[in-house]
């Protein structure tokens, strides 16, 4: 069963993959992939991870990792908020300038 997630994190499932039924054993070691670009992963306690194949990061996502961290949405937000702020406070000014000329 393919799923979008996945897709878009982790890449295009391989032709030949075959789903490994993994439990929450935490002594479970991945095989690395060479041919497969790692990918780094952040849970909801912005703990990250760098998963090498495609298996790892199929297990990572399907149990609620991502690839955007919590801290750099946030500073996302604060960036967009204040050049929002810096344009309108600018545009007023330019504004009532205008207005004082007429």
């Amino acid at each position: 069963m393919e799923n979008q997630i996945v897709k878009i994190i982790c890449g295009k499932y391989p032709d030949d993959f075959q789903k490994l039924e993994i439990k929450s054993d935490e002594n479970y070691i991945f095989e690395n992939d060479p041919t497969y670009n790692a990918v780094q992963l952040f849970d909801k306690d912005e703990n990250t991870v760098y998963v090498n194949s495609f298996v790892e990061c199929e297990h990572y996502v399907l149990g609620g990792w991502d690839q955007n961290s919590t801290i750099l949405v946030e500073s996302q937000l604060i960036q967009t908020t204040a050049i929002v702020f810096v344009l309108a406070v600018l545009l007023k000014y330019l504004f009532l300038k205008k207005r004082l000329k007429l």
